[in-house]
């Protein structure tokens, strides 16, 4: 008896491609990095992956997942009143000047304040008013200032969306807080003020002050925003003011040993999530003007083996080697000029160049060239537009 032959087997239908599978496309779309670019190219990829990259829920779970928005640009105030913007991103994704635009009186007195969670704070003390702007949306609130205040030294903005997962980058919605700063001599002590601002109630809380060590003390324009307490530096003293939002509580605290009221200088987030600080110093002298190469520092705030919070400095490099520059840098020509604190960069301008450097990696990178006066105020949010 013969050898049966094999039939030959049915041939199987062809297995899918991963990419075919939207489950398995969201999966990986949600993996880009948050810069607009990312996404961009990948709507433009297919028909199918555009429908998936504009799905509302899946740019929510986008936005989620990666919880800090990407850094965009950074906006100034010129003297003709135009609110102008600067893109940071790389060319051919440079998000245009006039797509972000805000025009306010230019016989007024308006000041750039702030800029945080999406939105942009001016105020104007002679006219005892405060502007909140979105720039995506176009959005604005035009608020009075508190009634108790005779001047605004400055102020703050933030979201106030307490729900979990909510990405500070699309606060488009959602409810806003104002604190404004103020400050006034009373015998020989100067005394710090503050009210806050809820876009929920619409009114302003009650006063809130503390007393300062010495007249001749003013609220510097540098707020940084650490869990929820904000921190400026004091103008003419060796002090920092905290605010802290869920205590409603102000405080005034030391800055680091050895820093000079003149070094250059900024409030930043430490690695832990706490407060830091960190500076342009001379270590060599202790002269208002120098020409000695500027050390970049950094500090955090501990607590000590006896509970009591002290600063400990985490990182000394000279400004020339963390910048990789082949000339020497002298320290009247170079200054921190803003913090970016869903990024956690400084922003550094040095002989002309506007500098970011990333504090994690402490990786620089020369941005632009940029004036001296530039007021350079970082722009971050989540953004879908082609």
């Amino acid at each position: 008896m013969g050898r049966r032959r094999r039939q030959p087997s049915s041939p199987s239908p062809a297995a899918e491609h991963p990419l075919e599978d939207d489950d398995l496309l969201r999966e990986i779309l949600l993996r880009l990095p948050p810069q607009p670019p990312y996404l961009l190219r990948a709507s433009l990829v297919a028909k199918r992956w555009r429908h998936i990259a504009i799905d509302p829920k899946f740019l929510h779970r986008f936005r989620t997942d990666h919880g800090k928005p990407p850094l965009l640009g950074d906006f100034s105030l010129q003297i003709n009143g135009k609110l102008s913007f600067r893109s940071t991103l790389d060319l051919p994704y440079r998000i245009p000047p006039d797509h972000f635009s805000l025009q306010v009186n230019g016989r007024e007195p308006w000041r750039l304040v702030d800029c945080r969670h999406g939105r942009v704070l001016l105020i104007n003390s002679e006219m005892r008013q405060v502007i909140v702007w979105d720039p995506l949306t176009g959005d604005r609130s035009l608020l009075s200032a508190p009634p108790a205040f005779d001047d605004m030294h400055t102020a703050a903005v933030l979201c106030a969306a307490g729900e979990q997962g909510h990405a500070h980058g699309a606060c488009h919605s959602s409810p806003f807080k104002v604190v404004v700063v103020d400050s006034c001599e009373h015998g020989d002590e100067t005394v710090v003020f503050v009210s806050v601002y809820s876009s929920e109630t619409g009114v302003w809380s009650d006063l809130l002050s503390t007393p300062l060590a010495s007249m001749g003390i003013a609220v510097g324009n540098r707020s940084t925003l650490v869990g929820n307490t904000f921190h400026w530096l004091l103008l003419m003293s060796n002090n920092i003011l905290e605010f802290d939002l869920d205590r409603q509580t102000l405080a005034v605290i030391n800055r680091p040993p050895g820093v000079r009221s003149d070094d250059s200088a900024w409030i930043i987030q430490a690695d832990d999530g706490g407060v830091g600080f960190s500076a342009l110093s001379c270590a060599h002298c202790q002269y208002v003007y120098c020409y000695h190469q500027p050390c970049f520092q950094m500090w955090d705030r501990k607590a000590n083996y006896y509970g009591v919070a002290v600063w400990v400095l985490r990182k000394s490099i000279g400004l020339q080697k963390l910048l990789g520059l082949g000339f020497k840098i002298e320290r009247n020509w170079s200054h921190i000029v803003r913090y970016a604190e869903h990024v956690h960069a400084l922003f550094l301008w040095v002989h002309s160049s506007l500098f970011i450097v990333q504090l994690e990696s402490m990786q620089p990178k020369e941005l632009f060239k940029s004036d001296p006066m530039y007021t350079y105020y970082p722009f971050t949010s989540f953004y879908d537009e082609g």
